[in-house]
């Protein structure tokens, strides 16, 4: 069996060793992450709500008309001797002919702007759950290697203390191996107690119950990224702010022409019966929704400004995404051109030696110390390169 089971299996039983017996394992990568986010955060399930009350509305502006009949009613005696009591019924819709279809065009905009903000909410919430994921990521990595660190010490304390034994290497020399043993026992441990906070973090943003235990999959290298600016929630948002602001000025300006409304009523005059109907208009000759039309007015300005410069932000923070990207990607290449071979090499050599007892403790504990700082260098340059990446999917709109 290799190193890495070893040492997965390792950190894999001290961080699940508290864990109810009943938890069921929830094997997580950052795909199956963001869909758990997108189900159960808060902020997701505040912005379905939303959707769906703009879809309601939706509903009710398609309607035929939004007011419903008014009728009238009276009757009353005439003040004469043998005169009969008169009655009167009247009945009276407003036709509403040229507000229905600025109605819905609202309702229709509130809708997409409804949407486009939930998109905006996902997305930085994606952004939260993609560098949490990747952290946790990196404290697995890491306790796995404290944990082959350790199995590398624990072999060459066992060394040494046979060498002592014989007569080959000092008492003090035995004690160092000891003492770096202990220490790796501890690094071990506090590696899968950092583990545990960054699982926890990432657990917080997933909806992820007490006993749930989670495990990680995937690789801490992350895909390639894409170079160009495409939908962007947050420029939608705007958009569809500044089509609202459209859809209402039309309303208004709808809401500003006469009113039109048909009537009939019924009369009994004496023994006589009179139908009569008619239209009602009115003359909008103070109130023409002047106020509203320029409010509206205002807002499709705002929105219009905020999304032209909003573009030309984004188009800056995807240039400097790239930039901090290209040089993540060169640092991470370079180190596993350079370097990474060299390590699998060393460790080989040292394991071999260490078994064989033909290195002196001191020279073991400066060639482990630098092995180690060697893989935890390389485990932080994946790490800037994932979050490099995350920061790049940002920007230009895409999901993490």
């Amino acid at each position: 069996m290799s190193h890495v089971p070893i040492a997965r299996l390792t950190v894999a039983a001290l961080v699940l060793h508290a864990i109810p017996a009943a938890a069921e394992p929830i094997e997580i990568d950052l795909r199956a992450a963001l869909e758990r986010a997108h189900r159960v955060a808060p902020d997701a399930i505040a912005a379905r709500g939303r959707i769906a009350r703009a879809e309601a509305a939706l509903t009710g502006a398609d309607v035929l008309f939004t007011t419903n009949p008014g009728v009238e009613a009276g009757a009353g005696p005439r003040f004469l001797a043998g005169q009969r009591l008169d009655v009167e019924v009247r009945i009276e819709q407003n036709l509403e002919p040229w507000r229905r279809d600025p109605r819905r065009r609202v309702a229709r905009a509130e809708l997409a702007h409804a949407r486009a903000e939930a998109d905006a909410q996902l997305r930085e919430r994606e952004l939260e759950v993609s560098l949490a994921f990747y952290e946790a990521l990196h404290a697995d990595r890491v306790a796995e290697l404290a944990s082959r660190t350790e199995e590398l010490a624990k072999r060459a304390a066992e060394s040494a203390e046979r060498r002592r034994k014989a007569g080959e290497v000092t008492d003090l020399e035995a004690n160092l191996a000891r003492a770096a043993l202990g220490r790796a026992r501890s690094a071990t441990l506090s590696a899968a107690a950092e583990r545990a906070s960054a699982v926890g973090r990432l657990a917080a943003r997933i909806g992820a119950a007490p006993g749930d235990a989670i495990v990680l999959r995937g690789e801490l290298k992350p895909p390639p990224v894409p170079t160009s600016v495409s939908d962007r929630p947050d420029v939608r948002v705007l958009e569809q702010e500044r089509e609202l602001a459209i859809a209402q000025r039309a309303q208004a300006t709808a809401n500003g022409r006469p009113e039109l409304a048909l009537w009939a009523a019924y009369q009994r005059e004496d023994a006589a019966s009179i139908l009569v109907g008619g239209l009602r208009l009115t003359l909008p000759l103070w109130n023409r929704a002047q106020g509203d039309r320029a409010v509206a007015l205002a807002d499709e300005r705002r929105a219009t400004e905020a999304r032209d410069a909003t573009v030309q932000v984004a188009r800056r923070q995807v240039a400097d995404a790239l930039a901090v990207h290209a040089g993540a990607q060169q640092a991470v290449d370079t180190f596993e051109r350079e370097v990474v071979p060299l390590l699998e090499e060393s460790e080989q050599l040292l394991q071999r030696t260490v078994d064989a007892g033909q290195i002196a403790v001191s020279e073991y504990l400066i060639a482990r110390q630098q092995l180690l700082d060697g893989r935890r260098e390389h485990l932080e340059r994946l790490l800037a390169l994932a979050r490099a990446a995350v920061a790049v999917r940002y920007a230009v709109g895409g999901a993490p």
